[in-house]
């Protein structure tokens, strides 16, 4: 294939590719791969940096195709979402998919149509985040007790301490499960009967200023209904496991995860006191994933971050600079480069 047309900037590539001009900007998540095709003549791979579209195009998981900007299961045509989802997680510099392809086939496998269509609308109206395996992250607001803030005699809790007037605690590391039957799947009902997760403004308006915001994971096949009322904010589920609590003092007017890949904006120091954190969680695969999310997009704009940078990307979340060096040696095989004259925290993070 000849050679194009093009120039490398350190703001952007320009580059005429059949006929059409092209700009990939530095931010693209195409930005690097394309400048290495380039520089190393590899031009047959350069229709597919140019277009993130093209790169979905091809994408095959599973049972789970796209085939002209459509996303199938099977011969199943999915909820336009679906594709947005994907253009969402690649946009925004997650080169492995396979958080959202997991959501999918694990929604497919939900019972009720109803609620398959109504997490689709939960999720687009409530951008929440999902775990490696395709599970959802989401919030919840209960009594400083760790009691649920309502209770219901009636409900048959499989899963999950219950007191007397029918309220759940929701200890850290507790998976809470209710029989499905006893979820109201009417979404029109929109003060009823289930597990109600949410936004993080609805977990803590329901939590009020003495009472708790939870983070909590439950699974797509799991979900029930999404009540009309509240701006879509919450949702009603059978089952999820409590991961960590939000310490009031790291209570922010933002949710703590904005987007399935982490939001990179801004900093907060977190400092390294104890909370009421889960030991045997603290290496769930969100944190994992936004560690290497944001590690991975500094390396590859030449500008490695240090430990305590990291730490203070991860907003909401209690973790120690040697926990995140833990992970970045053990779990990604990052190297630490250790300062010995200074403080750990900056020492600096590198992909090789």
């Amino acid at each position: 294939m000849n050679k194009p047309p093009y120039i490398v900037t350190d703001s952007s590539i320009s580059i005429i590719w059949e006929g059409m001009p092209y700009t990939v900007g530095k931010d693209s998540i195409n930005y690097a791969p394309l400048k290495q095709a380039l520089l190393k003549s590899q031009y047959d791979s350069i229709a597919s940096l140019l277009s993130v579209k093209k790169r979905i195009e091809d994408f095959t998981y599973g049972n789970i195709t796209v085939k002209n900007g459509e996303v199938f299961y099977g011969n199943a045509r999915l909820n336009g979402v679906v594709v947005q989802k994907l253009l969402h997680l690649l946009e925004d510099g997650l080169q492995d998919a396979s958080s959202i392809l997991n959501f999918i086939t694990k929604l497919m496998k939900n019972p009720s149509n109803n609620s398959v269509e109504q997490l689709y609308t939960f999720l687009s109206y409530r951008e929440l985040p999902l775990t490696a395996e395709g599970n959802v992250i989401a919030y919840k607001g209960v009594q400083n007790d760790f009691y649920s803030q309502r209770g219901n005699k009636s409900t048959i809790v499989l899963s999950g301490v219950v007191n007397q007037s029918g309220q759940i605690l929701n200890a850290i590391g507790d998976v809470i499960e209710v029989q499905r039957n006893c979820v109201d799947d009417n979404s029109s009902n929109h003060c009823s009967n289930g597990l109600h997760v949410g936004s993080y403004d609805y977990a803590k308006s329901w939590a009020g200023s003495d009472g708790r915001v939870l983070l909590v994971e439950f699974d797509p096949v799991d979900a029930v209904s999404v009540p009309t009322d509240c701006e879509f904010q919450k949702l009603r589920t059978s089952k999820y496991k409590v991961i960590r609590e939000i310490p009031q003092e790291n209570r922010t007017s933002e949710a703590p995860f904005q987007n399935s890949v982490y939001d990179t904006s801004g900093e907060v120091d977190i400092d390294d006191t104890n909370h009421n954190v889960d030991d045997s969680y603290k290496y769930d695969q969100t944190t994992i994933l936004a560690i290497k999310n944001y590690v991975e997009t500094r390396c590859e704009n030449s500008s490695s971050p240090t430990l305590k940078q990291i730490q203070s990307r991860l907003k909401g979340i209690h973790i120690t600079c040697q926990e995140i060096a833990a992970i970045c040696e053990d779990e990604l095989g990052f190297v630490i480069h250790w300062t010995g004259d200074v403080s750990p925290s900056n020492s600096l993070v590198t992909i090789d």
